[in-house]
């Protein structure tokens, strides 16, 4: 477990780092200051280059002093950190503009504990005699949505800091103020054509692109990417291709012969690139129950990231300090938008188990009223909430990047108009416009190649539905409907399900003081559905973790 925990009591703060060497990481003390950055500064190079500083402890060190905690404004990337101003007698936590690498923190008797592993922290309160309970409300959450919302974790009084976000500790009080460094909310909209936009787009992108794979040759590392059926990973690796930094390897994941690993077999042949495809057929991998809930620390549901652990397990040459994705591209792009003009959020994309949305509709509402617009909601929510799980798995490895993920990036993305951007409508035109030979393949989510706007609906609607009745009804083809069809794999195999049936007996015990959720927790594992059965899972692999 990467990171640092830090303990603050009346009389002292104790610090602990477990920081790599390979990155971007550093640490500074003096009389005046601590500071600590753990992670890859993707605009570091540049940053220094603007500067008549060498070294990037000294750069960064002059820019506090200037800046104060405004200096983390300047940072791009993968990274997380702290600043001890001894001076004034604070402490300022922060995680990047994208809550991708996760700080948690307590106050609790007067001691504040800040981790960045809410299951490293919940251990560190067990050690100082601190007894942790569930938050109940929260694992309904989990339940309902698929994930946390917000800022929660699955114990009470623990939370996340989110995305964009610092907390400031005053050190002779211990008050705990949350501040916001990166804003998204008050971005006008774009003033020019939609032309120019595609331009601009095409711009911010190449630029995010080059940072990437600068960075690899900046830590000596090859150029290693995913690529999928999708169109995120697949403009990305072509940017690249046409910026002259040819990958040297792609990577794919997926049930043998589903569309995800002949698509993405095909671009990296026609594109000379080596390519590793790792089959998840069978699914033995959803026996990983408890590691990829210690993973998601909760604050996720473990069927979101499992077939990523074992993908990556499984890759033999893992010599890579980046992996280059194209995550949310889609959602930032049009993906978070259902009309196209400007509204609050809703249940769209968000409730996976209506069943239990009665018993958090209250909390939720409270939530949706916070946002005017539904993109912001889900960019959290959605993006940094759930979509994450992947990128946290992979981090075992490597830090995962993304050229949709960059501030620039998202700060643009959020100005265009959403009459542009429903239903891809731009990004379609950007990458005909910018990437043509992306249409020359199909897009999986609409089994039709993305040449022509009209089929970014009518695909998923006719094409798609139509085959997965085919597979699923007709030639009795279920693995086929999807890159990893989790309810086949189930029902394929006795040896999975006895030990489904296994976990749920030796563990149900630990909900005899809920029994409101036990009975859910029953219910749920009763159902036919492999999803729900694993929602049950999830929540006593949860107590199972943290409540022992």
């Amino acid at each position: 477990m990467k990171g640092f925990n830090i303990h603050i009591s009346e009389n002292q703060i104790n610090i602990n780092l477990f920081f790599e060497n390979d990155y971007d990481s550093f640490v500074i003390k003096n009389d005046e200051v601590e500071i600590a950055i753990e992670g890859i500064i993707l605009n570091k190079k540049q940053l220094l280059q603007k500067s008549s500083y060498s070294d990037f402890k000294d750069f960064f060190l002059s820019l506090y002093q200037n800046k104060n905690i405004n200096s983390i404004k300047e940072l791009d990337g993968e990274f997380r950190g702290f600043i001890w101003d001894k001076l004034n007698q604070k402490k300022f936590i922060f995680t990047n503009p994208t809550s991708t690498q996760r700080v948690f923190y307590t106050k609790q008797n007067e001691h504040v504990f800040i981790d960045s592993h809410l299951v490293r922290l919940s251990e560190t309160l067990k050690k100082n005699t601190i007894s942790i309970t569930p938050n109940i409300d929260n694992l309904y959450k989990l339940l309902t949505f698929g994930n946390m919302l917000e800022n929660e974790t699955p114990i009470e009084n623990i939370f996340k800091i989110l995305d964009g976000h610092y907390i400031e500790i005053d050190l002779k009080t211990q008050n705990i103020l949350k501040k916001k460094y990166f804003d998204l909310e008050n971005i006008a909209y774009y003033k020019d054509s939609k032309e120019k936009a595609v331009h601009d787009l095409d711009s911010i992108f190449s630029e995010n692109i080059a940072l990437e794979y600068q960075k690899d040759n900046e830590l000596n590392s090859k150029h290693f990417t995913l690529l999928s059926g999708g169109l995120d990973s697949r403009i990305a690796m072509l940017y690249a291709d046409k910026l002259g930094e040819k990958p040297d390897e792609t990577f794919c994941f997926s049930q043998s012969g589903y569309l995800d690993e002949t698509i993405s077999r095909q671009i990296a042949k026609d594109y000379n690139i080596p390519y590793t495809f790792q089959s998840l057929d069978g699914g033995i991998y959803l026996k990983y129950i408890d590691k990829l809930t210690e993973l998601s620390e909760g604050c996720g549901l473990f069927t979101g990231g499992i077939h990523i652990q074992y993908a990556f397990e499984n890759l033999k040459n893992k010599d890579f300090k980046i992996v280059h994705s194209g995550s949310i591209g889609d959602g930032i792009l049009g993906g978070f938008n259902t009309v196209p003009y400007r509204k609050k959020p809703g249940e769209f994309k968000i409730v996976v188990n209506p069943k239990f949305l009665p018993k958090v509709k209250s909390d939720f509402e409270k939530v949706l009223n916070q946002y005017e617009s539904e993109e912001l909601f889900y960019l959290r929510n959605v993006a940094y909430n759930r979509t994450v799980l992947g990128a946290q798995v992979i981090e075992q490895y490597a830090y995962q990047t993304s050229p949709f993920m960059s501030k620039t990036m998202l700060e643009f993305a959020i100005s265009l108009p959403e009459k542009w951007k429903i239903n891809q409508k731009l990004y379609l035109q950007w990458l005909n416009q910018f990437t043509p030979n992306a249409s020359d393949y199909i897009w999986e989510k609409t089994g039709m190649k993305p040449n022509a706007q009209w089929k970014s609906t009518f695909g998923p609607k006719v094409k798609k539905r139509f085959s997965k009745l085919w597979n699923a009804k007709i030639t009795k083809q279920t693995e086929k409907t999807s890159m990893y069809p989790y309810e086949f794999y189930y029902y394929n195999s006795q040896d999975i399900q006895d030990y489904y049936q296994t976990y749920f007996k030796e563990n149900i015990w630990r909900l005899d003081n809920y029994p409101e959720l036990k009975k859910d927790v029953e219910f749920l594992f009763g159902q036919k559905d492999f999803y729900q059965k694993s929602q049950g899972v999830n929540i006593l692999a949860i107590f199972k973790l943290f409540f022992k």
